[in-house]
Protein backbone atom coordinates (compact mmCIF):
# COMPACT_ATOMS: atom_id res chain seq x y z
CA UNK A 1 0.00 0.00 0.00
CA UNK A 2 2.73 2.41 0.91
CA UNK A 3 4.65 1.45 -2.24
CA UNK A 4 1.62 2.25 -4.39
CA UNK A 5 1.16 5.62 -2.77
CA UNK A 6 4.81 6.47 -3.35
CA UNK A 7 4.50 5.58 -7.05
CA UNK A 8 1.36 7.73 -7.32
CA UNK A 9 3.16 10.63 -5.67
CA UNK A 10 6.11 10.31 -8.04
CA UNK A 11 3.78 10.20 -11.03
CA UNK A 12 1.89 13.27 -9.79
CA UNK A 13 5.11 15.22 -9.26
CA UNK A 14 6.29 14.32 -12.76
CA UNK A 15 2.95 15.40 -14.21
CA UNK A 16 3.11 18.77 -12.46
CA UNK A 17 6.68 19.30 -13.69
CA UNK A 18 5.65 18.60 -17.28
CA UNK A 19 2.68 20.96 -16.99
CA UNK A 20 4.93 23.72 -15.55
CA UNK A 21 7.44 23.42 -18.39
CA UNK A 22 4.62 23.50 -20.92
CA UNK A 23 3.13 26.61 -19.31
CA UNK A 24 6.50 28.42 -19.48
CA UNK A 25 6.90 27.40 -23.10
CA UNK A 26 3.46 28.73 -23.98
CA UNK A 27 4.11 32.00 -22.13
CA UNK A 28 7.48 32.40 -23.87
CA UNK A 29 5.85 31.71 -27.20
CA UNK A 30 3.21 34.37 -26.56
CA UNK A 31 5.95 36.85 -25.68
CA UNK A 32 7.79 36.10 -28.90
CA UNK A 33 4.57 36.44 -30.88
CA UNK A 34 3.95 39.87 -29.34
CA UNK A 35 7.22 41.26 -30.68
CA UNK A 36 8.41 41.33 -34.32
CA UNK A 37 10.81 38.52 -35.20
CA UNK A 38 10.09 36.64 -31.99
CA UNK A 39 12.23 38.98 -29.90
CA UNK A 40 11.28 39.89 -26.36
CA UNK A 41 9.48 43.17 -25.93
CA UNK A 42 11.87 45.90 -24.64
CA UNK A 43 11.04 47.62 -21.40
CA UNK A 44 10.54 51.39 -21.78
CA UNK A 45 12.34 53.34 -19.02
CA UNK A 46 10.08 55.15 -16.58
CA UNK A 47 11.83 58.46 -17.32
CA UNK A 48 11.01 58.21 -21.01
CA UNK A 49 7.39 57.35 -20.29
CA UNK A 50 7.26 60.27 -17.85
CA UNK A 51 8.06 62.79 -20.61
CA UNK A 52 5.48 64.20 -22.98
CA UNK A 53 5.51 62.27 -26.30
CA UNK A 54 7.02 65.22 -28.16
CA UNK A 55 9.92 65.37 -25.69
CA UNK A 56 10.82 61.67 -25.62
CA UNK A 57 13.40 61.92 -28.43
CA UNK A 58 15.44 64.08 -26.03
CA UNK A 59 15.67 61.09 -23.69
CA UNK A 60 17.14 58.94 -26.44
CA UNK A 61 19.70 61.55 -27.49
CA UNK A 62 20.84 62.50 -23.97
CA UNK A 63 20.88 59.07 -22.34
CA UNK A 64 24.59 58.43 -23.20
CA UNK A 65 25.67 61.68 -21.51
CA UNK A 66 23.93 61.60 -18.14
CA UNK A 67 21.08 60.31 -16.02
CA UNK A 68 17.40 61.11 -15.82
CA UNK A 69 16.23 61.71 -12.26
CA UNK A 70 12.82 62.42 -10.78
CA UNK A 71 12.69 65.75 -8.94
CA UNK A 72 9.36 67.09 -7.77
CA UNK A 73 7.62 69.25 -8.80
CA UNK A 74 9.73 69.52 -11.97
CA UNK A 75 9.27 65.84 -12.92
CA UNK A 76 11.90 63.92 -14.88
CA UNK A 77 15.00 66.03 -15.48
CA UNK A 78 18.42 65.40 -17.01
CA UNK A 79 21.61 65.42 -14.94
CA UNK A 80 24.79 65.45 -17.07
CA UNK A 81 27.82 63.41 -16.00
CA UNK A 82 30.06 66.34 -15.12
CA UNK A 83 31.85 67.81 -12.13
CA UNK A 84 28.80 69.00 -10.20
CA UNK A 85 30.83 71.65 -8.33
CA UNK A 86 32.84 73.28 -11.13
CA UNK A 87 30.58 72.76 -14.15
CA UNK A 88 27.78 75.11 -15.20
CA UNK A 89 25.61 75.53 -18.31
CA UNK A 90 26.54 78.05 -21.02
CA UNK A 91 30.24 78.09 -20.21
CA UNK A 92 32.00 75.57 -22.48
CA UNK A 93 31.43 77.27 -25.82
CA UNK A 94 31.05 80.76 -27.27
CA UNK A 95 28.46 83.30 -28.42
CA UNK A 96 27.84 83.64 -32.15
CA UNK A 97 26.36 86.95 -33.40
CA UNK A 98 23.32 86.72 -35.66
CA UNK A 99 21.12 89.43 -37.12
CA UNK A 100 18.11 87.11 -37.10
CA UNK A 101 18.38 85.89 -33.50
CA UNK A 102 20.88 88.11 -31.69
CA UNK A 103 23.49 86.13 -29.73
CA UNK A 104 23.35 82.37 -30.35
CA UNK A 105 25.13 80.04 -27.96
CA UNK A 106 27.33 77.44 -29.68
CA UNK A 107 28.29 74.74 -27.21
CA UNK A 108 31.42 72.57 -27.32
CA UNK A 109 29.66 69.84 -25.37
CA UNK A 110 28.18 66.79 -27.05
CA UNK A 111 24.80 67.34 -25.40
CA UNK A 112 24.75 71.15 -25.53
CA UNK A 113 22.97 71.35 -28.89
CA UNK A 114 19.88 70.10 -27.04
CA UNK A 115 20.21 71.31 -23.45
CA UNK A 116 21.22 74.89 -24.30
CA UNK A 117 18.50 75.44 -26.91
CA UNK A 118 15.50 73.30 -25.91
CA UNK A 119 15.06 73.64 -22.15
CA UNK A 120 15.73 75.29 -18.81
CA UNK A 121 18.38 74.75 -16.12
CA UNK A 122 18.06 74.99 -12.35
CA UNK A 123 20.56 74.30 -9.58
CA UNK A 124 20.10 71.72 -6.84
CA UNK A 125 22.53 71.93 -3.93
CA UNK A 126 22.78 68.13 -3.76
CA UNK A 127 22.78 67.14 -7.45
CA UNK A 128 24.17 70.25 -9.17
CA UNK A 129 22.68 71.61 -12.37
CA UNK A 130 19.58 69.85 -13.70
CA UNK A 131 17.86 70.37 -17.04
CA UNK A 132 14.13 70.33 -17.74
CA UNK A 133 13.25 69.73 -21.43
CA UNK A 134 11.09 72.14 -23.39
CA UNK A 135 9.57 71.72 -26.82
CA UNK A 136 10.80 74.89 -28.55
CA UNK A 137 14.15 76.18 -29.77
CA UNK A 138 15.78 79.46 -28.76
CA UNK A 139 19.25 80.91 -29.47
CA UNK A 140 19.72 80.42 -25.71
CA UNK A 141 17.48 80.34 -22.68
CA UNK A 142 19.31 82.89 -20.53
CA UNK A 143 18.82 86.23 -18.79
CA UNK A 144 21.30 89.01 -19.66
CA UNK A 145 22.69 91.89 -17.58
CA UNK A 146 25.29 94.62 -18.10
CA UNK A 147 27.69 96.13 -15.55
CA UNK A 148 29.88 98.87 -17.01
CA UNK A 149 31.94 97.28 -19.81
CA UNK A 150 30.93 93.74 -18.77
CA UNK A 151 27.95 91.64 -19.79
CA UNK A 152 26.65 88.64 -17.88
CA UNK A 153 24.29 85.78 -18.53
CA UNK A 154 22.57 83.10 -16.44
CA UNK A 155 20.34 80.11 -17.28
CA UNK A 156 16.61 80.74 -17.06
CA UNK A 157 14.81 78.47 -14.59
CA UNK A 158 11.70 76.36 -15.14
CA UNK A 159 8.45 77.79 -13.84
CA UNK A 160 8.45 75.77 -10.61
CA UNK A 161 12.20 75.76 -9.93
CA UNK A 162 13.49 76.50 -6.43
CA UNK A 163 15.54 79.58 -5.55
CA UNK A 164 19.12 80.27 -6.56
CA UNK A 165 20.84 79.51 -3.25
CA UNK A 166 24.14 77.61 -3.18
CA UNK A 167 25.18 78.21 -6.80
CA UNK A 168 29.01 77.96 -6.67
CA UNK A 169 30.51 81.29 -7.75
CA UNK A 170 27.13 82.93 -8.17
CA UNK A 171 24.40 82.54 -10.76
CA UNK A 172 25.75 84.85 -13.48
CA UNK A 173 28.80 84.44 -15.70
CA UNK A 174 30.53 87.68 -16.78
CA UNK A 175 33.02 88.79 -19.40
CA UNK A 176 34.02 92.02 -21.15
CA UNK A 177 31.47 92.85 -23.82
CA UNK A 178 34.16 93.42 -26.47
CA UNK A 179 35.29 89.76 -26.17
CA UNK A 180 31.82 88.24 -26.28
CA UNK A 181 32.16 86.88 -29.83
CA UNK A 182 35.66 85.43 -29.40
CA UNK A 183 36.10 81.68 -29.74
CA UNK A 184 36.33 79.95 -26.37
CA UNK A 185 35.09 83.08 -24.62
CA UNK A 186 32.79 81.14 -22.32
CA UNK A 187 35.62 79.16 -20.72
CA UNK A 188 37.55 82.38 -20.00
CA UNK A 189 34.58 84.12 -18.36
CA UNK A 190 34.47 84.84 -14.64
CA UNK A 191 32.04 85.35 -11.76
CA UNK A 192 30.67 88.39 -10.00
CA UNK A 193 33.59 88.49 -7.53
CA UNK A 194 35.93 89.27 -10.44
CA UNK A 195 34.02 92.34 -11.62
CA UNK A 196 35.84 95.66 -11.13
CA UNK A 197 34.24 97.71 -8.39
CA UNK A 198 34.10 101.00 -10.29
CA UNK A 199 30.64 102.03 -9.11
CA UNK A 200 28.90 100.91 -12.30
CA UNK A 201 25.19 100.21 -12.11
CA UNK A 202 23.92 96.72 -12.87
CA UNK A 203 21.09 96.87 -15.37
CA UNK A 204 19.11 94.11 -17.09
CA UNK A 205 19.30 93.73 -20.86
CA UNK A 206 15.76 93.49 -22.20
CA UNK A 207 15.79 92.77 -25.91
CA UNK A 208 12.87 90.39 -26.29
CA UNK A 209 12.03 88.78 -29.60
CA UNK A 210 9.98 85.79 -30.74
CA UNK A 211 10.12 82.97 -33.24
CA UNK A 212 7.13 80.75 -34.04
CA UNK A 213 5.26 82.32 -31.14
CA UNK A 214 7.96 81.59 -28.53
CA UNK A 215 9.76 84.51 -26.86
CA UNK A 216 13.44 84.74 -25.92
CA UNK A 217 16.08 87.38 -25.12
CA UNK A 218 18.42 88.26 -28.00
CA UNK A 219 21.08 89.68 -25.66
CA UNK A 220 23.38 92.73 -25.97
CA UNK A 221 23.03 95.18 -28.85
CA UNK A 222 25.12 93.98 -31.80
CA UNK A 223 26.31 97.49 -32.67
CA UNK A 224 27.50 98.12 -29.13
CA UNK A 225 29.55 94.93 -28.97
CA UNK A 226 30.80 94.64 -32.56
CA UNK A 227 30.89 98.29 -33.58
CA UNK A 228 28.72 100.67 -35.52
CA UNK A 229 27.02 99.09 -38.54
CA UNK A 230 27.68 95.50 -37.45
CA UNK A 231 24.00 94.59 -37.42
CA UNK A 232 23.47 95.84 -40.97
CA UNK A 233 26.50 93.92 -42.21
CA UNK A 234 25.22 90.73 -40.61
CA UNK A 235 21.79 91.31 -42.14
CA UNK A 236 23.25 91.58 -45.64
CA UNK A 237 25.51 88.55 -45.15
CA UNK A 238 22.62 86.41 -43.93
CA UNK A 239 20.38 87.64 -46.72
CA UNK A 240 22.95 86.81 -49.40
CA UNK A 241 23.87 83.43 -47.90
CA UNK A 242 27.39 84.40 -46.79
CA UNK A 243 26.40 83.73 -43.17
CA UNK A 244 24.08 80.97 -42.02
CA UNK A 245 21.00 81.76 -39.99
CA UNK A 246 20.89 79.35 -37.01
CA UNK A 247 17.24 78.43 -37.43
CA UNK A 248 15.83 75.48 -35.43
CA UNK A 249 15.39 72.07 -37.01
CA UNK A 250 11.98 71.36 -35.46
CA UNK A 251 8.81 73.28 -34.77
CA UNK A 252 7.72 73.85 -31.16
CA UNK A 253 5.30 71.42 -29.60
CA UNK A 254 1.84 72.58 -28.58
CA UNK A 255 2.90 72.88 -24.94
CA UNK A 256 5.78 75.17 -25.89
CA UNK A 257 3.44 77.80 -27.25
CA UNK A 258 2.64 78.80 -23.66
CA UNK A 259 5.98 80.63 -23.24
CA UNK A 260 4.69 84.09 -24.01
CA UNK A 261 6.49 87.36 -23.41
CA UNK A 262 5.06 87.77 -19.92
CA UNK A 263 6.27 84.31 -18.89
CA UNK A 264 9.75 85.03 -20.22
CA UNK A 265 9.87 88.38 -18.42
CA UNK A 266 8.76 86.81 -15.15
CA UNK A 267 11.52 84.21 -15.24
CA UNK A 268 14.03 86.84 -16.29
CA UNK A 269 13.07 89.07 -13.36
CA UNK A 270 13.89 86.25 -10.97
CA UNK A 271 17.38 85.99 -12.47
CA UNK A 272 17.85 89.78 -12.55
CA UNK A 273 16.91 89.97 -8.88
CA UNK A 274 19.58 87.42 -8.05
CA UNK A 275 22.13 89.36 -10.13
CA UNK A 276 21.39 92.51 -8.11
CA UNK A 277 21.70 90.60 -4.84
CA UNK A 278 25.04 89.06 -5.83
CA UNK A 279 26.44 92.35 -7.09
CA UNK A 280 25.36 94.22 -3.97
CA UNK A 281 26.89 91.49 -1.76
CA UNK A 282 30.18 91.72 -3.66
CA UNK A 283 30.35 95.49 -3.26
CA UNK A 284 29.44 95.23 0.39
CA UNK A 285 32.27 92.77 1.01
CA UNK A 286 34.68 95.22 -0.61
CA UNK A 287 33.37 98.06 1.54
CA UNK A 288 31.66 99.92 -1.29
CA UNK A 289 28.19 99.86 0.23
CA UNK A 290 25.03 98.90 -1.58
CA UNK A 291 24.54 99.72 -5.22
CA UNK A 292 22.02 102.25 -6.44
CA UNK A 293 19.63 100.01 -8.32
CA UNK A 294 18.21 101.48 -11.51
CA UNK A 295 15.08 100.50 -13.40
CA UNK A 296 15.50 98.10 -16.28
CA UNK A 297 16.32 100.11 -19.40
CA UNK A 298 17.85 99.06 -22.72
CA UNK A 299 21.58 99.83 -23.11
CA UNK A 300 22.31 103.22 -24.67
CA UNK A 301 24.22 103.18 -27.97
CA UNK A 302 27.72 104.64 -27.96
CA UNK A 303 28.25 108.15 -29.43
CA UNK A 304 27.91 108.36 -33.23
CA UNK A 305 26.74 104.74 -33.43
CA UNK A 306 23.91 103.80 -35.73
CA UNK A 307 20.69 102.87 -33.92
CA UNK A 308 20.15 99.18 -33.31
CA UNK A 309 18.14 97.19 -35.86
CA UNK A 310 14.42 96.98 -35.42
CA UNK A 311 12.71 93.62 -35.36
CA UNK A 312 10.57 92.95 -38.41
CA UNK A 313 7.98 90.20 -38.75
CA UNK A 314 8.82 87.27 -40.99
CA UNK A 315 6.33 85.52 -43.26
CA UNK A 316 5.22 83.31 -40.35
CA UNK A 317 2.49 85.08 -38.33
CA UNK A 318 3.52 85.90 -34.79
CA UNK A 319 7.26 85.74 -35.46
CA UNK A 320 9.80 88.53 -35.11
CA UNK A 321 12.54 86.74 -37.02
CA UNK A 322 14.02 89.55 -39.05
CA UNK A 323 13.25 89.38 -42.74
CA UNK A 324 15.91 89.34 -45.42
CA UNK A 325 17.53 85.90 -44.99
CA UNK A 326 17.61 83.98 -48.25
CA UNK A 327 15.65 80.76 -48.58
CA UNK A 328 18.87 78.88 -49.38
CA UNK A 329 20.62 80.10 -46.24
CA UNK A 330 17.59 79.17 -44.13
CA UNK A 331 17.51 75.67 -45.59
CA UNK A 332 21.19 75.16 -44.83
CA UNK A 333 20.76 76.62 -41.37
CA UNK A 334 18.00 74.17 -40.51
CA UNK A 335 20.48 71.33 -40.93
CA UNK A 336 21.90 72.36 -37.58
CA UNK A 337 24.60 75.03 -37.99
CA UNK A 338 24.88 75.91 -34.30
CA UNK A 339 25.41 72.35 -33.05
CA UNK A 340 27.07 70.79 -36.10
CA UNK A 341 30.62 70.22 -34.70
CA UNK A 342 29.69 67.73 -31.96
CA UNK A 343 26.12 66.70 -32.63
CA UNK A 344 25.47 63.05 -31.71
CA UNK A 345 24.29 60.69 -34.47
CA UNK A 346 20.62 60.92 -35.28
CA UNK A 347 18.15 63.74 -35.54
CA UNK A 348 15.70 64.85 -32.90
CA UNK A 349 12.20 64.79 -34.29
CA UNK A 350 8.71 64.41 -32.94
Amino acid sequence: MNSGMRLAGIYLSFLLLVLGIASCAVQDDLTRQAAPGGASLPQTPAARLGLAPGLRPFYDELEPYGDWVLVEPQGWVFRPRVNTVAWRPYQDGHWEPSYAFGWVWESNEAFGWITDHYGFWFHDKFQGWLWQPYGAWAPSWVAWVQVGDFVGWAPLPPASAPGYDDVPGGLFTYMPARTLSQSGAGSSASYVTSLPDDGSTLRPIERMSSYQGVYFNTGPDLNEVLGSGAADRLRVDERDGRALVPAPSRRPTAAAQSLEQGVLEDRSRRAWGEARREYAAMRSQRGSGSQDLQPATPPKPPPHAAPGPRFKPNTTPGDTLRSGASADSLRRARRGWWHKPKRPPGTVSD
